[in-house]
């Protein structure tokens, strides 16, 4: 087994464990079937919101910090260098998302239709519903991918500069910018009207799709330079 192969079942592994067994089969199905029972034995009214998507949501976020904590030191340890780890946890983590979403639509395809049929009133909670107000399949699968890869991108970034700041200093750091932010925000040094008018627009879907899925690549591969040079062990929480 070379260097990229080894480096890559690793991540794969830990990956596949993550999202495909305890995301997808241990937690998202299960609920999925929770929500069924419910709509056929009883009464659920318009006011009723079923929702099977928060725990992948929040298992991107986990798998953003936690996955690579894991990974990190038995992948050094067997031979993968740095460079070469963060390339592949960027590919399976992409990949990751894109399935994981898809899986979780389908399933969400599953509830919708069964709920159709049984005149059931209850609504999905999604974020879809804030471009689309009745369900689509393919709105709502670039809409969780969309919120996967921004969620996915930004928690890796919080986690690097933990990782390599360690608590104390991000705490500053945050308290810093957010200081900073607040007095311009208030001080008027900075004309807002941009933000303003960026918000009045009437946007199409394919742009802010695009807007969104730019900036979250370009803040995960802000983590690469953070982390190319990364000691092994993170940064103690009281430096």
């Amino acid at each position: 087994m070379n260097l990229n192969s080894g480096t890559f079942r690793i991540v794969y592994e830990e990956t596949k464990f993550a999202f495909g067994k305890l995301l997808i089969l241990y937690i998202t199905i299960p609920i999925l079937l929770l929500w069924l029972t419910i709509g056929y034995f009883f009464n659920l009214g318009d006011e009723v919101i079923a929702a099977i998507s928060g725990p992948t949501y929040f298992f991107i976020l986990l798998y953003a910090i936690n996955g690579f904590k894991t990974i990190f030191p038995v992948a050094i340890g067997m031979g993968s260098t740095r460079i070469n780890l963060l390339k592949t946890f960027y590919a399976v983590g992409l990949a990751s998302v894109l399935i994981v979403t898809f899986v979780l639509n389908l399933l969400q395809l599953i509830l919708v239709t069964f709920y159709e049929r049984w005149n059931v009133g209850a609504h999905i909670l999604h974020p879809g519903t804030f471009l689309h107000r009745e369900y689509t399949f393919l709105s709502y699968y670039v809409m969780d991918f969309m919120v996967g890869i921004l969620l996915f991108s930004f928690a890796f970034l919080f986690y690097t500069i933990y990782y390599r700041l360690g608590f104390k200093k991000t705490v500053i750091w945050l308290t810093v910018l957010m200081i900073i932010g607040t007095l311009i925000h208030y001080s008027g040094l900075i004309d807002f009207s941009f933000w303003e008018w960026l918000v009045a627009q009437d946007l199409s879907d394919s742009v802010i799709f695009s807007f969104v899925i730019i900036i979250s690549l370009i803040t995960l591969f802000i983590t690469y330079p953070i982390m190319r040079n990364a000691p092994l062990t993170a940064k103690s929480k009281r430096d």
